[in-house]
């Protein structure tokens, strides 16, 4: 196994982050525990509650978290369980690794596909020439870096407002094909207009764009473990055929659905 060197300027952190793949049982608790590691982690296969500070996240494949060395948390896995890619650095925190422009909270998920893109990148090149450690200023951890921490909700705003936050959970909960924009809006008792336009401010991002990149996550969560034809999987997820999906796959991940599905599959 070998490790990836890189070039040019690492930053405010120099060194190795490494690299490996874990698999998790299905229904196993991890109770509280920390790391003595900041750990970067993409959801390859499979989902993870987890519980940090009274708080919970449920991550899907192509969900990415990263938590800061020393950070309490604990998991539990459903039963499907879980694939996960995993970069860590000893004894730093997420912020070592940024610009001073840039503070990001010690533990943030993102359930985004756009951000997993330079993850998958770096599992690809592990798998196909056998890495174990990339450098911090390799390309790929650099564009994974700058995306993971590129959007921060505008702090003048607050937070969300409760129902807002309800209505962004249970449609990451329950997303189903041909579900429209109008019927979160129904949902969520607000006009569709007003609900695109909170979502943007306090998110960032269009409901259709969310709408789009979770039905991409849903696609990939049966590509990596099911059996079925991607045809199958694309027509079952609201795409009009196939090439429609390895479309959107090319345009989102960099990469084709089968190609996906094999990476997933053998890297270890």
């Amino acid at each position: 196994m070998r490790t990836n060197p890189g070039s040019g300027d690492s930053g405010r952190t120099t060194g190795e982050l490494r690299f490996d793949v874990s698999v998790y049982c299905a229904d196993t608790p991890y109770p509280r525990h920390r790391h003595d590691e900041l750990q970067l982690s993409l959801i390859l296969r499979g989902a993870v509650s987890e519980t940090s500070a009274g708080r919970n996240e449920i991550g899907r494949a192509l969900s990415v978290v990263s938590k800061d060395s020393g950070l309490y948390h604990a998991d539990d896995f459903p039963p499907e369980g879980a694939k996960l890619a995993r970069l860590s650095l000893p004894l730093a925190i997420m912020n070592d690794l940024l610009d001073d422009n840039r503070r990001i909270d010690g533990w943030k998920w993102t359930h985004d596909p756009r951000i997993a893109r330079p993850f998958l990148s770096l599992v690809r090149r592990a798998r196909d020439h056998s890495l174990t450690s990339f450098a911090a200023c390799d390309p790929d951890v650099i564009d994974l870096l700058a995306a993971f921490s590129a959007y921060t909700p505008p702090r003048d705003g607050g937070e969300p407002p409760a129902w807002l936050r309800q209505t962004m959970t249970e449609l990451r909960h329950t997303w189903q094909p041909g579900m429209k924009v109008r019927d979160v809006a129904r949902r969520a008792g607000v006009h569709p207009v007003y609900l695109a336009r909170c979502v943007r401010r306090w998110y960032g991002t269009g409901i259709g764009d969310e709408l789009r990149r979770l039905r991409l996550a849903s696609t990939v969560a049966m590509l990596t473990s099911h059996k079925s034809t991607v045809s199958s999987i694309a027509h079952g997820n609201g795409y009009s055929d196939e090439p429609h999906l390895c479309r959107a796959t090319q345009e989102m991940l960099g990469m084709t659905p089968g190609r996906l599905r094999s990476i997933v599959a053998s890297v270890a």
